[in-house]
């Protein structure tokens, strides 16, 4: 069925009184009046929406937040993800410069002061025992062998009974060489050897890994020329011992050098080459890369200082870890033998904060840098724990 198109017809409504039918009679009821007695208007759909609903002026899009009547205030997400963010960052860099300005110092604590707190408890000990890989390993004659190299900690009074390795020798049935020497150092003083600028430097880590693995004699006996008479006892003794030992039937090195390097301001690293020997973390890179490959048998223990004071020009102790070597605390330069040890697989003892630190160095320490009887005792059941850490 057609329709005809819808019209909207414009029609005068009449007021409507209220009418009491009950009045009329049925005839008399009156009626409203037909259609035709008002001319109707039409209008099409498109006149009647122009008439009656008007286009608005605006898109609702348009409005801004603020403009509509009924929309609560807020801000944009973007601006309160940027406040947080540079909240973040200023908390972050505000705890750094704190850290730094504080370094080495103590700050308030908010323990009650009175407290008996032992201030060792909240010190982190970065001991990290290696094993050598089951499929290296190799019986060698049935009895632990033990060699030691490093200056002042192993060679302090090496002939008393309370020396450090009179001490370990009494905790443990193994055969000890020690094969340190006194005022060595692990850093090189130069890039090659001179016998005439300063033999003792033979006898940094380096050259003595050398004399261990390739049999680098010819640098000692110009060393000991250069000498003469004066060649000290531990430092012929550690050659001929290194020089004579058949290392196949060697289980454990152990290398532990104290904080002169740091003291003496020897460099800590070469960006450029890791493996620079006169740097103290590249010459023990450099020494660990010649002993893991010629011996990967033997099992390595590196030993880090014992906490030790700088001394200022005026005789006073001051904090290794607020006195900076070469731009560097003395736990900066122990932080990098450990990390240069897990690069290489190798045991590493931690002594600046396991055995001598700076709270209890006053108990340990004779002097700024040196063990008391004490102190050795301490350094020696540390080794033996690391000894024997995987019987």
């Amino acid at each position: 069925m057609n329709q005809k198109p819808s019209t909207h017809k414009k029609t005068n409504i009449p007021n409507i009184d209220i009418i009491d039918l009950d009045q009329f009679s049925p005839e008399e009821i009156p009626c409203a009046e037909p259609e035709d007695a008002y001319p109707e208007e039409e209008y099409s759909t498109a006149e009647y929406q122009e008439e009656e609903y008007p286009e608005e002026e605006y898109q609702e899009d348009d409005m801004s937040e603020n403009d509509r009547p009924d929309s609560p205030r807020k801000f944009p997400s973007h601006i309160v993800l940027h406040l947080v963010f540079v909240l973040a960052l200023a908390l972050c860099v505000g705890l750094v410069i704190f850290r730094f300005s504080n370094w080495g110092t103590r700050v308030p604590s908010l323990f009650d002061p009175d407290a008996d707190i032992d201030d060792n408890d909240f010190i982190e000990v970065l001991d990290n025992m290696i094993n050598v890989p089951a499929n290296q390993r190799q019986d060698t004659d049935g009895v632990r062998t033990v060699v030691l190299l490093g200056n002042s900690p192993f060679s302090d009074d090496r002939d008393s009974a309370d020396s450090v390795v009179s001490l370990i020798s009494q905790m443990t049935d193994a055969t000890i060489y020690n094969c340190s020497v006194a005022d060595s150092h692990l850093a090189a003083s130069q890039e090659t050897f001179l016998a005439e600028a300063d033999p003792m430097d033979a006898f940094n880590l380096y050259w003595l890994a050398t004399l261990i693995t390739l049999q680098n004699t010819g640098i000692y006996e110009n060393a000991f020329a250069a000498m003469g008479d004066a060649v000290p006892a531990d430092a012929r003794y550690a050659y001929d011992t290194l020089s004579a030992l058949d290392f196949q039937n060697v289980d454990v090195l152990a290398i532990m050098y104290d904080a002169s390097d740091y003291l003496e301001e020897r460099p800590l690293y070469n960006m450029l080459n890791t493996t620079d020997i006169q740097t103290f973390a590249g010459n023990m890179d450099a020494s660990l890369d010649l002993l893991c490959d010629a011996f990967p048998h033997l099992r390595i223990i590196v030993m880090s200082p014992t906490y030790a004071y700088y001394v200022d020009e005026n005789g006073d102790y001051i904090s290794s870890d607020i006195h900076k070597s070469t731009g560097f605390s003395l736990s900066t330069y122990a932080g990098n033998l450990e990390q240069i040890s897990y690069y290489h697989s190798v045991s590493y003892l931690d002594n600046i904060y396991g055995t001598v630190n700076e709270e209890n160095a006053p108990d340990y320490l004779t002097d700024h840098l040196h063990l008391n009887a004490a102190g050795r005792q301490r350094l020696a059941e540390r080794f033996v724990y690391a000894l024997e850490y995987f019987d």
